[in-house]
């Protein structure tokens, strides 16, 4: 008998897989149709078609209790401008300097860095927002946790101000946004980051899908006369100057999307291999060709663009920053240690975290040559069992239904102390949320929290997580709602 969330998602504009067809959403689904090729995993808010498979010699896990854990075998290089014991002044994760009290929706309370430990308190969902239309992300201004914003798949991002849903948005680009056309349709607006210095320049960045099949990355500005709104861009010259580039779509699916800011204060941007099938993943070998930007995560100095910064992956496109990705759905900064956890959904096989100490970069993360661990293609030039190839901290199979990895967040609020320093990630295909420690390159077995927050019967597609500027973390559902994880 089908539950009453998957019946909700049978309706909701990307289709689910009710009855085996696929279904895909930002990045998803080993093929644009969602069919074929022994069941594709999907990519960002997306899933598997009716497949799955497993492997010798990769992490499995039943997806509700803990599975086994493989580590990089690396540990952190720094941990962050610190002040006092329990602050940070760290710019990681997209956020800039974390010093504010801010308080409504995000509560109150500075950036917490120490790690008391002891037994995680009973959680729970509270919704902050409802009534939304394909949410696919949500953050802060970098000192202002009181200002929550949602991105909306179909090109506009709401406002969320002292826990009241603004009625006008804060920006409409739905003109410029490539509206989907069919129920598995992957493209759209899908990343969102403000400037470390936003409460001073105003400056921010978005992501999306263009109507003329290219992907941009391009820059907005808060209004002067109005904080609750982007200032307008008149013309198509300014829209032009005001992108730092775009590259055309290829096949549709994995199309990547996160953008976020680099305790280095570089913009980072989550790019997907360019679409696919199972049966023929990654066809063009995006994931190994550093030429391209597709398969990559990109480092941009968005200060003093077009120059590339340096310590990028030499000879190749001078943005790329780590290759070898499918498509890095969602991924984030550790505020504390700036430590890079990257969610990036599997194919078939395997969903995969992998986590890079701080500044560390240039990794190659096996694409399409290996998957969650397991050789692909042993005839590339960079072998399935080459040490060029970095191992993910964790892997996770098809096996319970999971099969669209949604990166997170490491925890560093001030509401639930004893969950500080431990990475939360899910599931969208299942709603199934997980957390993690990684320290000194080792990391714990991956443990549920599904069913203290009841995210499977209240989570209708686990679209992202997001982070506030008082460190608080947020669910959102595709069906059209954001939640705050809170104690008890």
């Amino acid at each position: 008998m089908m539950d009453q969330k998957r019946f909700l998602l049978s309706f909701m504009p990307i289709a689910a897989a009710l009855f085996g067809l696929g279904f895909t959403l930002s990045g998803c689904g080993g093929s644009e149709s969602g069919a074929g090729g022994g069941g594709g995993g999907g990519s960002g808010p997306g899933t598997t078609g009716s497949g799955g498979g497993t492997s010798t010699g990769a992490p499995t896990s039943s997806g509700t209790g803990s599975d086994t854990s493989t580590s990089t075998g690396t540990s952190s290089s720094g941990s962050g401008s610190t002040s006092g014991p329990g602050t940070t002044t760290s710019s990681g994760a997209g956020a800039g300097p974390a010093t504010s009290a801010g308080s409504g929706a995000g509560g109150s309370g500075t950036i917490e860095c120490d790690e008391p430990g002891g037994t995680v308190p009973p959680l729970k969902l509270t919704e902050v927002a409802g009534g939304l239309t394909q949410p696919v992300f949500v953050t802060s201004e970098p000192e202002d946790a009181s200002r929550l914003y949602v991105v909306g798949q179909r090109g506009t991002i709401r406002l969320v101000k002292d826990g009241e849903l603004q009625s006008a948005p804060f920006l409409d680009i739905t003109a410029e946004v490539y509206q989907p056309d069919s129920d598995k349709e992957e493209r759209g607006l899908l990343g969102l980051a403000f400037h470390p210095q936003y409460a001073t320049n105003g400056r921010f960045f978005v992501y999306y899908n263009t109507r003329s099949r290219t992907i941009a990355l391009r820059e907005f500005r808060r209004s002067e006369s109005n904080p609750d709104q982007a200032q307008p861009q008149a013309g198509q010259a300014e829209q032009q100057r005001n992108t730092l580039f775009s590259f055309p779509v290829l096949v549709g699916n994995h199309n990547g999307g996160m953008l976020a800011f680099g305790p280095d204060g570089m913009l980072f941007v989550g790019v997907g291999d360019g679409g696919g099938s199972t049966s023929d993943p990654d066809p063009d070998n995006n994931g190994q060709n550093i030429e391209v930007k597709y398969a990559k995560i990109l480092r941009v100095d968005v200060n003093n663009h077009p120059t590339a910064p340096a310590g990028n992956v030499p000879g190749g496109d001078p943005y790329v920053w780590d290759y070898g990705l499918r498509n890095p759905w969602r991924f984030s900064f550790d505020r504390c240690r700036g430590d890079l956890y990257i969610g990036d959904v599997g194919g078939r096989l395997f969903e995969e975290i992998n986590i890079e100490p701080r500044g560390q970069g240039n990794k190659n993360y096996g694409w399409s040559v290996t998957e969650g661990g397991t050789c692909l293609k042993d005839d590339q030039p960079t072998s399935c069992d080459s040490p060029e190839i970095t191992r993910p901290v964790v892997a996770y199979d098809h096996d319970s239904g999971d099969g669209s990895v949604t990166g997170g967040y490491v925890y560093r609020g001030s509401r639930i102390p004893a969950l500080r320093g431990k990475y939360l990630f899910g599931d969208f295909e299942t709603d199934r949320v997980w957390m993690l420690t990684w320290k000194d390159g080792v990391a714990t077995p991956r443990s549920s929290l599904s069913q203290d927050l009841q995210s499977e019967s209240t989570i209708q597609g686990l679209a992202s997580f997001g982070e506030d500027a008082a460190g608080e973390l947020y669910i959102v559902s595709y069906g059209g709602s954001i939640f705050r994880i809170d104690p008890e």
